[in-house]
């Protein structure tokens, strides 16, 4: 195997596992778990337990994540130890039926399908407008939703049957019926590079599916580890956070070595030219 053979092998070992650490998602379970599901593979890692007793769901904020529980508290939790930090409550009397968000703002839909948006700072919700779904949305037992960017994409379905895609508008909270996925007992969902993945539970086989950003037509992907995942989020590569600014010291050894052979390659090749 010569120099420059040896060297482009270890940039595609490099780029190979670049590509299995972005299968990592960040999630929390529907009690008080906090960890992360590796996309490709199913498989749970447990980071935290967090102080509260059901979720509504997860968020991306720039360097932490936002936690809303069932009674409408929100907390910042680190990607890295778990540890939470309370923020504040919503202020609401009803309960908190599903929450998320992402760049465009925080959000929480209620038990009578309102959409709220909810402060970053304090906690506190503020009204933007009914969705237009069914008031006693909580009787359902599947919920879940998600952050494109642009809007909201809210699951919802009852046992038995696949759960309903709709588009929430943020800016009026109204929901737009996309169709049915086909996929039954969504517990949660992550939006993650134009994807919309979807957690099932309790199924016979609790397993991920996979559809680009507005369609219907969900792949099935790995069995899910552990359950009940209710969200899932990313935060921005973007972000001023350790797995985003710092590489791991095995890349970089990685990467210096693939150079390093690559210069040698060119070197060697020079000084053969030479009379």
């Amino acid at each position: 195997m010569n120099v420059r053979v040896a060297a482009l092998l270890l940039l595609q070992t490099l780029l190979v596992s670049a590509n299995a650490r972005a299968g990592s998602i960040d999630v929390i379970f529907y009690d008080n778990r906090f960890g992360t599901v590796d996309s490709s593979t199913g498989a749970y890692t447990q980071i935290s337990t967090l102080p509260l007793s059901a979720s509504a769901g997860i968020a991306a904020g720039t360097n932490s994540f936002y936690v809303e529980d069932m009674n409408s508290n929100l907390l910042t939790v680190d990607p890295f130890t778990g540890a939470a930090t309370l923020v504040g409550s919503s202020g609401l009397n009803l309960a908190a039926l599903v929450f998320g968000g992402g760049s465009d703002g925080l959000f929480e839909v209620d038990a009578s399908s309102n959409l709220y948006s909810i402060s970053s700072a304090t906690g506190k919700a503020t009204l933007i407008g009914a969705t237009g779904l069914s008031s006693n949305l909580q009787s359902w037992a599947d919920t879940s939703l998600s952050d494109d960017g642009t809007s909201l994409l809210l699951t919802v379905g009852k046992p038995g049957s696949g759960d309903e895609l709709y588009r929430i508008n943020i800016a009026t909270g109204k929901a737009t019926d996309l169709g049915n996925t086909g996929v039954a007992g969504v517990a949660g969902s992550a939006f993650i590079n134009g994807y919309l993945d979807l957690f099932q539970y309790n199924q016979s086989t609790d397993g991920i599916y996979t559809a680009p950003d507005g369609s219907l037509n969900f792949t099935p992907g790995a069995a899910l580890e552990a359950q009940i995942v209710d969200g899932g989020a990313t935060l921005p590569i973007t972000g001023n956070t350790e797995s985003s600014s710092t590489p791991e010291p095995a890349t970089l050894l990685l990467a210096a070595s693939a150079i390093t052979l690559l210069v040698a390659h060119a070197l060697q090749r020079a000084a053969s030219r030479l009379p």
